[in-house]
């Protein structure tokens, strides 16, 4: 991974839980808006390593 990726997750994830600490509902809501788009870069990210014909 590079070491890019992993300080932004990092800070992604102090400000998740330091939103989750202040107000819990809205902690709540960004940390699945966070999955969701976790999960639609690595699907997404599998269909452009496919080579094209």
């Amino acid at each position: 991974m590079d070491p890019r990726t992993s300080l932004l997750l990092l800070v992604v994830a102090v400000i998740v839980g330091y939103a989750a600490y202040r107000n819990p509902p809205l902690g709540s809501a960004v940390s699945v808006a966070v999955v969701v788009v976790g999960l639609l870069y690595v699907v997404l990210k599998d269909d452009d390593d496919k080579p094209t014909k």
